[in-house]
């Protein structure tokens, strides 16, 4: 999932939040939070899709099928 741990990075630090920020938002440690963006762990699909919906992406755009 190498482009989901580049692609939640990025548009984190667009949206101007901290690690602490993000994984206070999604219900997680910053620690949890953190494997994430360092692609050592991955998400349960609960976590994945309250990613998805508070940086407002598609599923498919964090899993790199869309581009957009």
């Amino acid at each position: 999932m190498t482009e989901f741990k580049t692609r939640i990075k990025n548009i984190r630090i667009q949206k101007e939040l901290t690690q602490k920020q993000m994984a206070e938002l999604i219900g997680t440690t910053e620690r949890h939070y953190q494997h994430y963006e360092a692609g050592t762990r991955e998400p349960n699909l609960t976590t994945f899709k309250r990613i998805a919906e508070t940086i407002n992406v598609s599923a498919d755009y964090l899993l790199g099928i869309n581009k957009k």
